[in-house]
């Protein structure tokens, strides 16, 4: 779970995040998109993104160094 956010992280939420990773979706983006998505309410917060986008990563088993990540 993303503590700070509310969000109890899946696998089909990280498939959906990278997703929009990879279509260049910036953290700011990722996090305003999830807001809407799962009813998160971080109003965009860039951190948000990119903690998201870490965390999924790391439950695929995938480099968060690497694309699409970062």
């Amino acid at each position: 779970m993303l503590e700070a956010w509310g969000l109890t992280l899946t696998t089909d939420i990280a498939r959906q995040v990278r997703q929009w990773r990879a279509e260049g979706y910036t953290w700011r983006a990722i996090a305003a998109c999830a807001d809407d998505a799962w009813g998160t309410d971080s109003h965009g917060n860039q951190l948000f993104g990119e903690d998201l986008c870490l965390e999924s990563a790391r439950l695929l088993g995938e480099n968060p160094n690497a694309d699409p990540w970062n």
